[in-house]
């Protein structure tokens, strides 16, 4: 049943209380989802997200729950944000294990308004499987290997992995010809280049010549500096 209010007092009181903004936090993403594109399986990929109080109090985050593959690329040490105030929140998405996968994972920051929280935020990508002649940069820690520098010699003298040895493409044949004379096929020898494009290339055309051994690092040197930054980088010649 309708209900008029006749009453001019009660009708205004009533108006001011509907058409009043609700005093309260709400914390909104400038965009919810956060789309990697295609990447490699072992690639480390950054994910950021930008927040904030769109509301008239001031918020607390109470939590902030990822799935397992997304981890922190630095501690969320802001949890209170006054009205208009931003933060940044940064992740790493680690994609090994996710070979062959079309991601959309969600991350929750659980705050101070019962009706609006959690905040959910997407994550999408796809992940491409490894090929037989690649391998996860995590896969050097438990592995013993030769790792292989393949990009020009003033490359490798600016900047390159220590313990490589510089083997440019154009030589790797070549050089691959006159190891196999004194290893054998157990020892991993592992190939990079600036962006994993040239080792790929290596890896396919020693391995289709009999050579099963060679391996190429996914995202070459710069998949390095993404995971360890200046970590174990070295200039000058070997």
């Amino acid at each position: 049943m309708l209900t008029i209010i006749s009453n001019p007092l009660l009708s205004f009181i009533f108006f001011i209380l509907i058409s009043a903004p609700l005093e309260a936090p709400e914390l909104v993403p400038e965009n919810p989802t956060f789309n990697f594109g295609t990447v490699k399986e072992g690639m480390n990929v950054p994910v950021s997200f930008t927040v904030y109080n769109r509301g008239s109090k001031e918020i607390h985050i109470q939590q902030i729950r990822t799935f397992a593959a997304c981890v922190e690329a630095r501690p969320h040490t802001k949890r209170n944000l006054d009205p208009g105030e931003k933060i940044q929140l940064e992740y790493i998405f680690e994609t090994l294990g996710y070979g062959v996968a079309t991601l959309n994972k969600k991350i929750e920051i659980h705050y101070n308004n019962r009706k609006l929280s959690p905040l959910k935020l997407n994550v999408r990508g796809k992940v491409l499987p490894l090929e037989s002649h690649q391998a996860p940069l995590g896969e050097l820690t438990y592995n013993f290997f030769v790792l292989v520098d393949i990009r020009r010699s003033e490359r490798y003298i600016k900047v390159h992995i220590i313990g490589a040895i510089n083997v440019p493409f154009e030589n790797i044949h070549r050089w691959a010809s006159e190891a196999a004379k004194s290893i054998s096929d157990e020892l991993i020898i592992y190939l990079y280049s600036e962006d994993g494009t040239e080792s790929d290339k290596a890896a396919e055309m020693l391995r289709a010549k009999g050579y099963p051994q060679y391996i190429s690092i996914v995202g070459g040197l710069k998949e390095w500096k993404n995971q360890n930054g200046k970590k174990f980088l070295v200039s000058g010649k070997s």
